[in-house]
């Protein structure tokens, strides 16, 4: 033995583990948070990874509304983890001492929250709602006068719980730092929220990849004056390089009630997409970069335009001319149990149709999130 291996040796028993060895590490496959509509599932092969995520954007792009709708679905994914790991663990016929314990924290903890800080003050229980979100269940934090660090510290506190698999944070730009609130108008500082920001992203990401929790830092995008249309957010490096996911979000064309588009100064509309642009991707294959989702004004993210128009792209639903059909091997039309013919003239009546059909809806977008997940 050399004295190297004298030395590792020596390491892992003060450890408690092979902390030093040989390279067995496999790119990491996280879990995932499913998303209301599947073209945020193409760009990811599935869900929302749970690690560290920025999500930034221009006012009105549709941030707050997005992570509405990822709370909402993280809620329902929670419940339904926790009731198959009791279902699991209580069906043991003779479970062993670590199955018992286990099943007494589950029993303990409970499912697992969703957290939602609000320092910008503008959270609106309705639309929330509208989004999906259990608001009677949300864990929410609504501060009055606290610093940054104050605040990072309760987010950190809350994950260590192990209670928590999701946290947003809305947003970065509006946390005061403690050396901030400490001055006046008149006082100038140095680093505003990047020196708090970088100490808390050292501390955070490996505590989510511990409690496999998700985390999304809202953020705000600032103007490039040098002229190369650089994407600048506030925050730091150290938030930059801690963030697994970067995502850009930019507000798209309106749409009417047919969601055909509509220009840029139309006097109604009833939604609008929304763009997004994978800036920075370690968390899965990283060759999906651009999207669009639909946000519409009376329901908020919406996943049924979304999946009709992913159904069409990936040819699950064949386009000819102005009909639509949904054709078996054969490529004959299919009918659906009262005798309907699954074949319409127009978006508009294909549309109505799938609204109007939830078990049919929930088919095609299953096999639509099965077709986007794939390698």
């Amino acid at each position: 033995m050399s004295r190297l291996d004298d030395v590792i040796k020596s390491v892992n028993k003060q450890y408690g583990f092979d902390i030093v060895g040989k390279v067995d590490v496999k790119k990491r496959d996280y879990d995932r948070i499913p998303f209301k509509t599947p073209t945020l599932s193409y760009l990811f092969r599935g869900g929302l990874p749970r690690t560290v995520v920025e999500l930034s954007g221009m006012p009105s792009a549709g941030k707050s509304t997005l992570c509405y709708s990822i709370c909402g679905e993280a809620q329902k994914l929670f419940k339904k983890e926790y009731e198959s790991e009791l279902e699991a663990l209580e069906s043991l016929d003779k479970p062993k001492k670590d199955d018992i314990n286990k099943l007494s924290y589950l029993k303990e903890r409970g499912y697992k929250k969703v957290v939602y800080l609000d320092s910008e003050f503008s959270s609106d229980s309705e639309w929330m709602s509208l989004n999906g979100v259990d608001v009677d269940d949300l864990v929410f934090i609504a501060p009055e006068n606290q610093t940054a660090e104050q605040l990072f510290q309760i987010i950190l506190d809350l994950i260590d719980s192990d209670c928590v698999g999701l946290v947003v944070l809305d947003s970065i730009p509006a946390l005061v730092s403690q050396q901030l609130m400490a001055k006046t108008m008149e006082e100038k500082t140095m680093g505003g929220i990047s020196g708090p920001l970088s100490v808390f992203s050292s501390k955070l990401l490996p505590m989510c990849n511990k409690h496999d929790c998700a985390f999304i830092g809202i953020n705000q995008t600032r103007d490039d004056i040098s002229g190369y249309h650089q994407v600048i957010t506030p925050g730091g490096r150290m938030w930059k390089h801690s963030c697994s996911l970067r995502l850009l979000i930019r507000k798209g064309k309106y749409y009417d009630s047919n969601y055909k588009e509509l220009t840029s100064h139309c006097e109604e509309a009833v939604g609008n997409y929304a763009e997004v642009e994978v800036l920075k991707n370690k968390a899965t294959k990283p060759d999906r970069r651009m999207t669009k989702f639909s946000i519409t004004y009376d329901c908020g993210v919406d996943g049924v335009n979304d999946c009709f128009e992913m159904a069409v792209a990936l040819h699950i639903l064949d386009k000819s001319g102005a009909w639509y059909s949904d054709l078996d091997d054969n490529d004959i039309p299919k009918t659906d149990s009262d005798g309907n013919m699954l074949k319409w003239q127009g978006k508009a009546r294909a549309m109505e149709y799938i609204k109007s059909h939830t078990d049919y809806y929930n088919d095609l977008l299953n096999t639509v999130n099965q077709e986007v997940s794939k390698e």
